[in-house]
């Protein structure tokens, strides 16, 4: 696949600044076009065609959908953004995500009284039928779970902080469920 069949980060970095701020720092937006590089490396960023192009940008809702349950899970601090508002940058058509969420086994779809709660419903289909292959994606690309793990948490702080380094696998309630979260693919286990 060549480069002009793929989205650039430069294409997604302002929505991205948006998604990727629960700390207002670098690090975390850092580590997001990091992420986006390596789905793009696995040719998840395609735009070969316009459902190629919308669950590409869907992935960068879904990154931040990880990233932000991640804070919650290992510092108590998910901001649980509503998932419109993630997408709202993004200009993404409504009809191809519908296109999309049909092909999930998502529920809530059925359950939604009003095009409100249907979008809602058919963004979260979409971002959770993804949560996979990125979590394979980012687990191939930093060399297991683990490492995963560690990259991730060490969005709070620059890589290479001695405070940082020593709380990073220390056995907490907190620090264990952000790796439980990040060891069964982004998926909460209770």
């Amino acid at each position: 696949m060549n480069d002009s069949e793929q989205i650039d980060w430069d294409e997604v970095e302002d929505a991205a600044s948006k998604m990727f701020n629960v700390w207002g720092a670098m690090y975390e937006l850092d580590w997001a076009k990091e992420a986006w590089g390596h789905l793009r490396a696995a040719g998840l960023t395609s735009r070969q065609t316009f459902l190629d192009e919308t669950a590409a940008k869907l992935r960068l809702v879904t990154l931040a959908r990880i990233y932000q349950e991640f804070c919650g899970l290992a510092w108590n601090e998910d901001p649980e953004t509503p998932i419109d508002y993630l997408a709202y940058d993004l200009q993404i058509d409504k009809v191809a995500i519908g296109v999309l969420a049909a092909s999930t086994e998502y529920d809530e779809l059925e359950e939604a009284v009003d095009e409100y709660e249907l979008y809602q419903a058919a963004l979260t289909a979409v971002t959770d039928s993804q949560r996979q292959e990125i979590f394979e994606c980012l687990k191939a690309a930093y060399g297991n779970e683990f490492k995963l793990y560690s990259r991730i948490w060490h969005t709070r702080a620059p890589l290479g902080d001695e405070d940082s380094e020593d709380d990073e696998f220390e056995v907490t309630d907190a620090n264990s469920s952000a790796l439980d979260y990040v060891r069964n693919g982004f998926l909460r286990s209770f």
